[in-house]
């Protein structure tokens, strides 16, 4: 999905405009939400090799063999550190709940935990490859238009994964001066390809918030 700019706005068959308070309106659809959950399996698979890790570095400090030239120290922190990779995975693998879901109010993400953010605070939209996440969905917001909790999260979140990839770097760039969450997506059941397909027919965006 190319990488774009501009305050979003819902696609065909719907109108926007300015309430009396200055908040943007916007016409019911019948399009279905998306909806993304996590994968067993992606995250399963993941999950093995961390599980082997910390059986094996347990075993060793137990035992007294030194397979990681550490000491028991070391591999009882390789123990601890694989054990909670891999619990953490298999936790978000049996999450029944849905990660992210659009719909006609905005975006509602749970991982990161930011809650709804409203079409009228999103001024920028993406995706893009992250070296150590393998790909995001990259969005910015008018913090302002947030509750507080979410603008909050909004702020702590800047620019974090921007080190990662050149792409999600010119994305922070083209959105200097708001806040961005990167929200990965490849982790989740459905593709990364059919979720970018699925927001080129839903959503289009047209110019910098100004």
């Amino acid at each position: 999905m190319k990488q774009q700019r501009g305050k979003a706005k819902q696609g065909s068959g719907q109108e926007t405009g300015r309430g009396s308070g200055g908040r943007r309106k916007r016409a019911k659809s019948s399009a279905e939400p998306i909806t993304a959950y996590n994968s067993r399996v992606k995250l399963g698979v993941l999950a093995t090799p961390c599980v082997l890790a910390a059986v094996v570095s347990l075993y060793a400090a137990l035992t007294g063999v030194d397979i990681l030239g550490g000491g028991t120290g070391l591999h009882l922190a390789a123990a601890f550190i694989g054990g909670l990779t891999a619990f953490t995975l298999l936790q978000m693998a049996f999450d029944s709940k849905p990660v992210l879901v659009i719909d006609d109010e905005g975006i509602r993400c749970r991982r990161p935990d930011v809650g709804l953010i409203p079409w009228h605070a999103v001024v920028g939209m993406g995706t893009s490859k992250a070296t150590l996440l393998r790909r995001v969905l990259m969005i910015a917001v008018d913090d302002s238009e947030l509750d507080e909790q979410a603008a909050r999260h909004m702020r702590k979140r800047v620019g974090l994964f921007a080190a990662f990839s050149p792409q999600v770097a010119k994305f922070e760039g083209q959105m200097t001066g708001w806040p961005s969450i990167h929200v990965p997506i490849s982790y989740f059941s459905i593709s990364p390809k059919d979720l970018e397909m699925l927001l080129a027919e839903k959503i289009q965006f047209h110019g910098k918030k100004n």
